[in-house]
């Protein structure tokens, strides 16, 4: 069981809905292929998402060493490829 903000957004919004409806809302969520949007709070979530879309055949060790890079520098925590310099 993977409880997503976006479930979590449903129920809310959804108060009077049976467990049923529940339950069909949870698997029809799961089986999208509907990229969801990362709320600005998880930063992090979105630089390690985007990290791997310029980078799929790159470890999450090396995703995490740019991030700690990337959030020690002033500006903005955005994924750019000239992130991928602090790995050389």
């Amino acid at each position: 069981f993977k409880f997503k903000v976006k479930f979590q957004k449903w129920l809310k919004s959804n108060p009077d809905k049976t467990y049923q409806d529940a339950i069909n809302a949870y698997y029809e969520l799961q089986n999208s292929k509907e990229k969801t949007k990362i709320d600005k709070q998880f930063q992090y979530n979105q630089y390690i998402r985007d990290f791997f879309e310029d980078n799929d055949d790159r470890t999450l060790n090396d995703a995490i060493k740019c991030w700690k890079h990337k959030k020690s520098l002033k500006g903005h925590n955005k994924y750019e490829k000239s992130d991928l310099d602090v790995l050389n």
